[in-house]
């Protein structure tokens, strides 16, 4: 289905560079989560309404997509800069860099990560807000991306588990696997480091949307290591069935790439992972991030007779 938007942002108007005014399409992907949206230049420097209306369209959507916007790092900075202050990751403060961006680079020689469901830094006390991702070489097939609703996921629980998940605490840390790759990278002192300055944090499980407060189940299998609380089993059996309902497909996205394409989410209502089915094809991604704050948890739901 597509919409049009309404009169909070019907059109978009540059600033730097003159155009005529165009009027935002959104078309939904599925019915819980995923928009691709027609009708602006990301290249532009964007007017208030507009930026107001796709603000608003990424907390409703969750991700959105965008074809066909050819940006270089400057660009993509940019346009991420108009939704907050980018972030730089720990680990290239780590390593001396300010640049505000990295690039994904899968080869034969360096094969692609396969990392599980994640959320981005959710290692760190305040990880990201918005997520950036623009597809530079694409594969012939292979390489797409999914991305899982927390919302619709919660929301998929019987009331009683949507009461137990609101009560509950992760921990976080780095993996085994992330810690090996950034020493391949970077070397054993760096990733020893990296592993040193950033101990293992607590966030809730169900996080409260920093705008709507709505909440979703916040999850992130590669970095979370145990309910907080709990025995080593009971944490395991609960982070199985937590971790369950974000495999179900119809809270999931998935996005064919093509050169060109954007993606936009938001990383405190989702979880995302990369497949790893094009290798030994290359595929070059460049993302950014805008800066978060630390994760809130939503207030427990009362138990309700069903309906």
């Amino acid at each position: 289905m597509t919409t049009t938007t309404t009169s909070r942002a019907t059109t978009s108007t540059a600033t730097s560079r003159s155009r005529p005014r165009t009027r935002l399409r959104a078309e939904r992907l599925t019915p819980a989560i995923g928009s691709v949206v027609e009708g602006v230049d990301l290249g532009l420097a964007l007017d208030t309404r507009t930026i107001g209306c796709l603000a608003d369209l990424l907390i409703e959507r969750q991700v959105l997509f965008f074809r066909d916007q050819l940006l270089d790092s400057v660009g993509q900075c940019n346009f991420a800069e108009q939704f907050g202050t980018l972030a730089i990751s720990p680990l290239q403060r780590l390593t001396g860099s300010t640049r505000p961006y990295s690039i994904i680079d899968d080869t034969e020689l360096r094969p692609p990560a396969d990392f599980d469901w994640h959320t981005d830094v959710s290692w760190s006390r305040c990880p990201p807000h918005i997520g950036i991702l623009n597809a530079l070489v694409i594969p012939e097939c292979g390489g797409d991306t999914l991305w899982a609703s927390g919302a619709a996921a919660y929301e998929s629980l019987p009331r009683s588990l949507q009461g137990l998940a609101s009560t509950l605490r992760v921990r976080h840390r780095m993996d085994d696997s992330y810690l090996a790759t950034v020493a391949e990278h970077h070397g054993e002192n760096i990733a020893g480091r990296l592993a040193s300055e950033n101990p293992a944090v607590e966030h809730p499980l169900v996080r409260a949307h920093p705008v709507t407060g709505r909440p979703a189940l916040w999850l992130s299998p590669l970095y979370q290591r145990e309910i907080v609380g709990v025995t080593s089993a009971e944490s395991r059996s609960l982070l199985a069935v937590f971790n369950d309902a974000i495999e179900d497909p119809s809270v999931q996205v998935r996005w064919r790439w093509r050169v060109g394409d954007v993606a936009m989410w938001d990383e405190t209502s989702t979880c995302h992972r990369a497949l790893a089915d094009h290798f030994p094809a290359h595929r070059r991604m460049r993302r950014c991030t805008t800066e978060g704050t630390r994760p809130l948890g939503s207030p427990p739901v009362h138990a309700q007779p069903a309906k």
